[in-house]
Formats: structure tokens, C-alpha cells, sequence
């Protein structure tokens, strides 16, 4: 009610003010559009100043569509600037009258500038990132890290992302955000996805796209918003190519090669690489164990290492045909292929309330393991009459494999004692269909329409089989009690709507979508079936107002959150037959009020965003740690009563000067755990910030440095807290022959300061970790570009990321 209040308000404000307005003054309106491409150019720069007077007057930025517009304008003779980076100055002269309330200036064409290198070239390029009060662009290919780098690893660059030493993503203090390919969800991004993302190069990324308070268009899944990782698709006339190599330490490597060819209607492309990656990860862990009246009874240390060394390849590949003027299909597909073997030694050290030991033993691990993943998407869209109306239908199959094998040995020192043989194996499908039906039309100038469906419809297969050795039939025996297998089943039928109205600087959007989901559970083990289908309504608000030099936004939306199959899975995975993990079939999804007020402003120099936002999650998700036994531990995951969080972001970048530029982020919030219904006390508040910086020094067109560094302060969790933790790293490159090569060096972790540090408090227990990795790697790397890179074709349109 609040809100309709507020927007009602907001509505008859800038009514009256329009009606004020019209009165007396004149509404100056017009867009911005590449003279070559025909496209909007979005954040064009606009000055207004009389011919008479050098004064500035007035300053405005162009929208997502390239239009603008100057308010309160009075009669007189006027000079327009209009600038943008990588284009060339443009200068309009207009005269205004006093009995024109709106004055329709056009379309004003830029071009971008280009310079003579025995052939035409263009020189402008993509910014680092580009950002809005609820989207951040970041373009992967002008990071130098991207090249030798994972996704993962860049990432850590993108502002209000957040990774940890073990691969996990948050955003803006979150970990529970959707992870999109493609625009699309991908079984990819579920359980193993920070694996994943640590395994997928880089430098076959176009662009990662975060966005906070997405429309009712997008799955509403994710608390604080979703990350979508866009794959390159070059779409230069004719036969392009860039190969890439890089050797780091370790015996690491990887390389790429990206091919396209684009001719007539006809657009295809294919990219492969390769990955040889290190994981050396060390540990250390003490626990203190108590009874309910709270006396000490024992202690526990625990130290580890462990080796792995993945090798990935991924194929991607389409087509995309343009049938004629009105109709356009398309057929692309993906590989990706992990391969691994897991070595692991774990010394463990029980001692009694005196500290006198009781047990002390080796637990080994040797885990080789297959993970495949394939998908396949085809796609048909047809333009109707008239300007951005729309229909595509999409469709994409897709499937997880993943094949794990751990044989464990149990060494004693003491007592001395027989050693001790269990193993386990994991195969798991995942299975995935998703259909979509989008429409759009641009009903007027000012009003855009958007209805669509959405259908996902994904299967879980999990099958865990457990062994034991027995020494009297000197074999191995299924252990009955601990095999189990796991199916899980959801659909999800989605039907959407969105509205966008400007009415002069202001603008609004309204979404709702429905949601029907139907999951089902069954425990085959135990004949047990559990059905949860539930419908549920998600609205989305998007409120916006252009200032002269910047823009307001006032954005809402409901969300959640789904527990997948492994949350569901009540049956124990033992890994660690000290450090138990099991679902909770009775898990609830958790719901989110998401609500953000923004501002961004903008000139030639600076650009800065700062946010504000508030977060309310009921039946949230935690992990909890119980004691099943003296020395064992089941983690597992429940709903909380209530989580609630609010914060302060923002967002600076500079180009100070032609050498250098930066990106500065921040995020302070302010988080607060409602445990009382899992019976862990009162009320937990922490306050909490990350910063990220990027830094950009250009000393020639062909010579660039860049410096990244990373914070991120304590934060809570519903048992304990995790400590700060801080990375360095930086990347060089140099250009030669006239850009078709290109040679760079980068550091990753550069001080080696990435660490992490876990505490748990319990009434039980208190523990304290820490965890490190072999995280600095070098790497020295070269890339080779050929066919049409540099000659632009008469024909071909120049691109610009303008899609924010």
C-alpha cells in the first residue's frame, strides 16, 4: 500500500510540475543514434549553453534509447554539445520559441572517431564497466586477467560480487544469487557451480551483467539478484579468429581458439579451449567439545592438504540465419568437459578434558571424478510491423553428469589398531528443459509492453553408494544403511507481464509474473514420497526520474529462493564420517522483499552511483551444525524465522587522465539473523563491508597495466562469523603488430594474503578454521588475432554495448 502510495505522490508532483512547466517554458527532447549502426547510444553527454553566453545552462545524459530531453528551456537562440567516448564531437544549433511547449529537435547522428594506419581502423573501445542503479556491465575483454584467468577470477572485479576462497559467489553480501549463461539457467549453476566457474576460461566471455532488482521478465529465484555470464558470438563480416596460449606456474596452462565467419544472412561461430588447472588447499581446525551443563570434555585438532588438478575442455557453437527482413532462427549448443582426481590427507587428533589423547589417525582420500555437461538451444524470432515489436520463441535442452568415486583409508597411530577401508561413489543426472514465449511491442513512443511465458522443467537423479571392507570376508560390503538414491522432480509454469511508461522526465514500470510450481521427492530407499506445489505472485516496481545531470530510481521487487535437490536430500553424504552433510526434505522455499533507491550522475570525467537498499527474507536459508555423537557432526541446512538487511553501495569510475582509470566500489551493510524458531538465541546484528577497486594505466594504445585489489570484512552466520579476508593481483599487456598479437602477464593473489577464517559457537561446541590456498599464480600468455580484425567492410555495422 506504501508503495502505490508513494508512486501516486510522485505521479501528481511531476504532473503539476509538467503543467507549471508547459506554461512558461519550453521541453527541448530528441535521441542519439551511431550514424553507421542506426543504433541508440545510451549516456551520451549533452550541453546546452545560448550562442551569446559560454555559460552552461543546462546538462542532460541520453536514456537506454538514446533519447533525451531539456527541461524549462526559455525562447532564445542555443548551442547543443553532444559528446561521447570514442565518437566525435558534435555541435547543433537551434532556435526556441516561446509558443512551442515542446520542441522536437530529432535524431542527432554520431560517428566514431577513427585514425589512419595504412587502413581505416577503429579506434574507440568498450569501457571496463558500465554501470546503472540496478545493472552493472562488466566487458570481460578488457580485462586483462580475462585472458589467462577463469570466470571466477574475474568475478572478483565486478562490483557488488563477492568470491570466497573456495570458488562460493555472493552479491551484496548474499550468496544465495542466481547465476544465469546466456541469459538462461543452466544445471552448470547448481551444486558445483563455484567449481564451475573456477573451470570456465575467461576469455571466451563476452560480458558479465549483474542486476539487482531484475523485472518480472527475468526468474525471480536468487535474494539479492542474478549474475549473467554472456559467451562470445563475434558478428564481423567475414572470417575472424584469435588463438590464445598461456603456461603459468605449477604446470598450469591453458588456450582458446575462437573462430567466426559471418556472410549474407548467414552468422556462424565456434570457440574451443582448454584448461589445466593446480589446487593445493591447506587447513587447520580446533574445536573445544562441551555438555549441556557446560563443562569441557574434549578437544579436537585437525590438519589437512589437499591436491587436485582439473582438466576442462569446452566447446561452443551456433549459427544464426537471417531468413528475410521479418524472420530469424538460430541453433547453438555447448560442451563442457572437467576431469579430476582428489588427493587428500587429513591427521586428526582427539584428546580428553585433560589433553591427554585418546585417538589419533590419518584419513586418506583418492577421488577421481567426471563431470559432463551438454545443452542445446534453438531459437525463432519474428519483427512484426512497425518499430520494436517482437515474438521469439525459444527452446533449450540440457544435461549434467557427474561421476564420483572417493576410496578412503583410515591409518591409526593411535591406539594402535587395524586400518580401516570404506568407500563411496556418486553418480548424479540432472536433467533440464526450458521453454520460453516473448513478446514485446512498443505500443507509442513513451510506453513499451512485454508478456511472456516461461516453463522449466528439471530432473534429479542421485545415487550414493557406500562400501565397507570387512576383514573376516577380506572384501567389500554394501552398507545397506548409508546407500541410498535420491530422485527429485520440478516444474515451474511462469506467465509474466511488464508495462514501462515515461511521462515527461519520469518514467515507470510495473511487472507482475505467476508462478506455478509443482516439486516432488522421492526417497526410493524408503518408498517415500513428498509432493510440495504451491503458486505464488511476484510483482516488480521500477520508478525513474531524469535530472539535468543524473537520474533518480526507485526500484522493488519479491523474490525467491528454491531449494534444489541436494537441500532436499534427507539421506547423509559421509565424506567425512566425522563431518556429516544431509538435506532437509522439509526445507520451505524462502521469500525476499527487495527494495532499492539509487541516484546516478554523470559527466565527462567521473561517473558515480550510489545506492540504497533493503532486503526482508522469511523462512531464509542457514547451515547448522549438530552433534550426533562426541565426535561427530551432521551440517544441514534449515529455515530461519527472519533475515533482514540494509545497505549503502556505491559505485565511482574516473578517467582522470588519457593514462589512467579506476573503479571504485563499496558496500556497507547491515545485516540481522532471527534464529529463535532453530533454539540459537536471540537476535545476531553484524555490520559488514567489501570494497573492490580496479585501476587501468595506459600508458600507450598498445601498452596497458592494470592493479586490482579486494576486501571484504567479517560477517555473520547463524552459529559463528567468518573473518576478513583480502587479494591483490595485477596484469600487464603489451600489443604488437598493430594488434594482432598481444602478449600479458598476470599475478593472481600477488602478497598472498587470500585466506579464510571460519568461527563456530554452539552450546556445544566452539571451532575455529583455517583454510589457504596456492592461490598466486602467474601466468605469461599470448593471443594472435587474423582474418577481418582490423579492415572494417563499407557494409558492416560498427557495435557498441549500448544494452544497459
Amino acid at each position: 500500500m506504501w508503495l502505490s502510495n508513494i508512486t501516486i505522490s510522485l505521479l501528481l508532483l511531476l504532473i503539476a510540475g509538467e503543467v507549471s512547466a508547459q506554461n512558461s517554458f519550453t521541453r527541448l527532447s530528441g535521441s542519439i543514434i551511431d550514424r553507421l549502426s542506426r543504433q541508440p547510444i545510451q549516456f551520451a553527454t549533452l550541453q546546452i549553453y545560448r550562442k551569446d553566453n559560454p555559460a552552461l545552462i543546462s546538462y542532460a545524459l541520453t536514456n537506454k534509447k538514446g533519447k533525451f530531453n531539456f527541461d524549462s528551456i526559455a525562447t532564445g537562440h542555443y548551442l547543443i554539445h553532444c559528446s561521447y567516448i570514442g565518437f566525435a564531437k558534435i555541435e547543433k544549433e537551434i532556435i526556441v520559441k516561446g509558443n512551442e511547449p515542446i520542441t522536437d529537435i530529432g535524431i542527432i547522428e554520431i560517428q566514431a572517431e577513427a585514425e589512419m594506419l595504412n587502413e581505416v581502423r577503429v579506434s574507440s573501445k568498450k569501457s571496463l564497466l558500465n554501470t546503472s542503479i540496478d545493472r552493472k556491465v562488466y566487458n570481460v575483454a578488457q580485462d586483462i586477467m580475462a585472458q589467462s584467468g577463469s570466470v571466477s577470477d574475474i568475478l572478483k572485479n565486478v562490483p557488488s560480487v563477492e568470491v570466497d576462497i573456495e570458488g562460493n559467489v555472493s552479491l551484496r553480501g548474499s550468496g544465495d544469487v542466481m547465476v544465469l549463461i546466456n541469459g538462461r539457467p543452466s544445471p552448470l549453476m547448481g551444486k558445483n557451480k563455484a567449481e564451475v566457474l573456477q573451470q570456465i576460461p575467461a576469455n571466451t566471455i563476452e560480458r558479465i551483467e549483474v542486476i539487482t532488482n531484475p523485472s518480472a521478465r527475468f526468474r525471480p529465484d536468487g535474494t539479492s539478484g542474478i549474475i549473467n555470464i554472456v559467451l562470445k558470438k563475434n558478428i564481423k563480416t567475414g572470417f575472424t579468429g584469435s588463438v590464445t596460449a598461456n603456461a603459468g606456474n605449477r604446470e598450469r596452462s591453458n588456450g582458446s581458439i575462437n573462430l567466426n565467419f559471418k556472410k549474407g544472412r548467414l552468422n556462424s561461430f565456434a570457440t574451443y579451449s582448454a584448461r589445466q588447472d593446480e589446487y593445493n588447499r591447506f587447513g587447520n581446525t580446533n574445536r573445544e567439545f562441551f555438555d549441556s551443563t557446560g563443562k569441557g570434555t574434549g578437544y579436537y585438532t585437525e590438519s589437512s592438504r589437499s591436491k587436485a588438478r582439473p582438466l576442462s575442455h569446452l566447446v561452443n557453437a551456433g549459427i544464426d540465419f537471417t531468413i528475410n527482413d521479418k524472420n530469424s532462427a538460430g541453433l547453438s549448443g555447448s560442451i563442457l568437459s572437467t576431469s579430476l582426481t582428489r588427493n587428500n590427507r587429513v591427521s586428526r587428533n582427539f584428546r580428553d578434558m585433560n589433553q591427554l589423547p585418546t585417538s589419533k589417525f590419518d584419513r586418506l582420500r583418492h577421488a577421481p571424478s567426471d563431470e559432463n555437461e551438454t545443452d542445446a538451444t534453438v531459437y525463432w524470432q519474428h519483427k512484426f510491423k512497425g518499430e520494436d515489436h517482437e515474438l521469439r520463441i525459444e527452446a533449450t535442452v540440457s544435461s549434467q553428469t557427474e561421476d564420483e568415486k572417493n576410496y578412503y583409508s583410515n591409518v591409526y597411530t593411535y591406539p594402535s589398531t587395524m586400518n580401516l577401508f570404506d568407500n563411496n561413489w556418486v553418480d548424479q543426472i540432472e536433467k533440464n528443459q526450458q521453454v520460453t514465449i516473448d513478446y514485446n511491442r512498443q505500443l507509442s513512443e513513451n510506453s513499451r509492453l512485454e508478456l511472456g511465458y516461461a516453463g522449466s522443467f528439471i530432473q534429479q537423479d542421485i545415487d550414493f553408494y557406500v562400501e565397507n571392507y570387512d576383514p573376516l570376508l577380506q572384501k567389500f560390503v554394501k552398507d545397506l544403511q548409508s546407500s541410498n538414491r535420491f530422485l527429485y522432480d520440478e516444474d515451474v509454469h511462469a506467465l509474466y507481464g511488464t508495462f514501462q511508461k515515461s511521462i515527461a522526465s519520469f518514467s515507470v514500470g510495473v511487472g507482475l509474473r505467476m508462478e506455478e510450481a509443482l516439486t516432488k521427492s522421492n526417497l526410493l530407499t524408503k518408498d517415500s514420497v513428498i509432493q510440495n506445489n504451491y503458486f505464488q505472485v511476484y510483482p516488480t516496481l521500477h520508478l525513474a526520474y531524469q535530472l539535468s545531470k543524473g537520474e533518480l530510481q526507485l526500484n522493488y521487487s519479491r523474490r525467491v529462493n528454491r531449494p534444489d535437490g541436494d537441500d532436499l536430500n534427507p539421506f547423509t553424504e559421509i565424506v567425512d564420517p566425522l563431518n556429516l552433510r544431509a538435506g532437509n526434505p522439509k526445507l520451505l522455499p524462502e521469500y525476499i522483499h527487495s527494495l532499492e533507491f539509487g541516484y546516478q550522475w554523470k559527466n565527462k570525467v567521473f561517473s558515480f552511483v550510489p545506492s540504497i537498499y533493503y532486503r526482508y527474507k522469511y523462512n531464509g536459508f542457514t547451515t547448522v551444525t549438530k552433534p550426533i555423537n562426541d565426535s561427530v557432526l551432521l551440517t544441514t541446512r534449515e529455515n530461519l524465522s527472519n533475515d533482514r538487511s540494509a545497505g549503502l553501495e556505491f559505485i565511482l569510475s574516473a578517467k582522470a587522465t588519457k593514462i589512467f582509470s579506476a573503479n571504485l566500489s563499496a558496500n556497507l551493510f547491515y545485516n540481522t539473523i532471527n534464529a529463535s524458531s532453530l533454539g540459537l538465541g536471540a537476535t545476531k546484528s553484524i555490520v559488514t563491508m567489501s570494497t573492490n577497486f580496479n585501476s587501468t594505466f595506459t600508458f600507450s594504445p598498445v601498452t596497458m597495466l592494470q592493479l586490482s585489489c579486494n576486501y571484504r570484512s567479517a560477517r555473520q552466520t547463524a552459529q559463528g562469523k567468518f573473518y576478513p579476508t583480502f587479494v591483490v593481483n595485477m596484469g600487464a599487456r603489451q600489443d604488437l603488430f598493430k594488434k594482432k598479437l598481444s602478449a600479458t602477464i598476470t599475478v593472481s593473489d600477488l602478497f598472498k594474503t587470500l585466506k579464510q577464517k571460519v568461527e563456530l559457537q554452539s552450546s556445544y561446541l566452539n571451532q575455529f578454521s583455517l583454510t589457504s590456498r596456492d592461490a598466486r599464480v602467474l601466468y605469461i600468455g599470448f593471443s594472435y588475432r587474423f582474418g577481418n580484425t582490423l579492415k572494417k567492410p563499407a557494409e558492416e555495422k560498427l557495435q557498441f554495448d549500448n544494452s544497459l
